[in-house]
């Protein structure tokens, strides 16, 4: 590990989100980099697919040519650059050839201006913009944080398969934040290992308090996506009397879900201000569909719901399963109505505890460390 700043490189981190979208796995370690003291850029997405033309979308769209190829800095740490490029998604031919020539050069030029030569490059969707733009900035190191199944995903290239394929034979470091998804590629990159979720414990700390009573209000904080969640559970839950505070983004069909009786939607806020919109929640429930998308998933609020010290009752997608003695797992339902009625009889201090003790090992200061140390092992 390096014991100065001036040995610190430069990290370049071609994200899968925007900067201002649902704070997740990439906004945390870009955060942790520029903490350490590595000049960290993130790059927010280069595309996965084609988009949804609606009108949400069409104003994001008009926003990023707007401020396209413009960086700018992050209020969350110094030393970190979010960088907005203008790209296409790399799901036609003809897109992949306009990336090539003109997008991904200007981008690679402004990148590199920022950083100097010979950054590390921390990689997410395994596209072949990202590749392209690996191979044009010629870095130091490459890791390959895998966070999804990408072949799951709705309207993705046709080649991510074997674009990913490149990507693992390519990086330096491969991670992967579930179990499922590490068993996946061993098979090609037999070194990879497990970087799960984490959490900025000190922010969530403060909501602990005595095993519930009676529950009244639960929540769900996230993307109210009908592709990952099964809404039948959220509306189940809100019929059977229970106040259901909603807090995130809505796509498309997360509006027709805000209007049935019983939601509270307090919309969109900042990670920062998440810990207080979450104050007066009895008990927090993680309602996935159970699906070849979400099956390979390690949710990345997962020990931010355990370190509120609050019960959290999820459906058993197998990194729920893992985690069998700190959650209560339910598939149906009327499985989730059922358990959040006996809350008061299931819980005790002793479970309350060793949530928290739980996510307390599991925060981003340590995934950060870990993962730190690999790098270095490395370089």
């Amino acid at each position: 590990m390096a014991t100065g700043s001036s040995r610190r490189p430069a990290v370049i981190m071609l994200s899968g989100v925007r900067w201002d979208f649902l704070w997740q796995r990439h906004q945390s370690l870009a955060t942790c980099f520029a903490h350490a003291g590595y000049p960290t850029v993130f790059v927010e997405t280069t595309g996965l697919s084609n988009p949804n033309l609606d009108a949400a979308t069409l104003r994001k769209i008009a926003r990023r040519v707007r401020h396209r190829n413009q960086s700018r800095e992050a209020q969350q740490a110094p030393n970190l650059t979010v960088y907005s490029p203008l790209t296409l998604p790399p799901t036609y031919e003809f897109s992949r050839r306009l990336n090539e020539a003109v997008f991904i050069p200007r981008m690679v030029r402004d990148l590199l201006k920022i950083t100097g030569p010979e950054p590390v490059v921390v990689a997410y969707p395994p596209t072949r913009t990202t590749l392209d733009v690996i191979s044009s900035l010629r870095p130091r190191l490459v890791l390959y944080d895998c966070s999804d199944d990408y072949e799951s995903f709705p309207g993705v290239p046709r080649d991510i398969a074997r674009t990913e394929r490149e990507l693992l034979d390519r990086a330096d470091l491969v991670c992967c934040t579930s179990t499922s998804l590490l068993e996946k590629l061993k098979t090609t990159r037999p070194d990879a290992f497990l970087s799960g979720p984490g959490v900025d414990y000190e922010s969530f700390a403060p909501l602990q308090r005595e095993p519930a009573g009676k529950v009244r209000t639960v929540c769900f904080f996230g993307d109210l996506s009908e592709e990952r969640l099964d809404f039948r559970i959220i509306r189940a839950v809100a019929a059977a009397g229970f106040a259901v505070r909603l807090i995130g983004s809505v796509g498309r069909s997360g509006r027709r879900l805000l209007k049935t009786p019983g939601m509270d939607y307090r919309g969109e806020v900042s990670h920062a201000d998440l810990p207080s919109a979450l104050k007066g929640v009895d008990a927090l429930t993680l309602p996935y569909r159970l699906n070849k998308l979400t099956r390979s998933i390690s949710p990345a609020k997962t020990y931010e719901c355990l370190a509120t010290g609050k019960p959290v009752v999820a459906s058993p997608l197998p990194a729920m399963v893992e985690l069998r003695e700190h959650v209560y797992l339910a598939e149906k339902p009327e499985d989730f109505v059922n358990i959040l009625r006996n809350l008061q009889e299931f819980e005790t201090r002793e479970k309350m505890r060793a949530r928290v003790e739980l996510a307390r090992q599991n925060s981003w200061a340590e995934r950060f460390r870990e993962l730190e140390e690999a790098l270095w092992r490395k370089m």
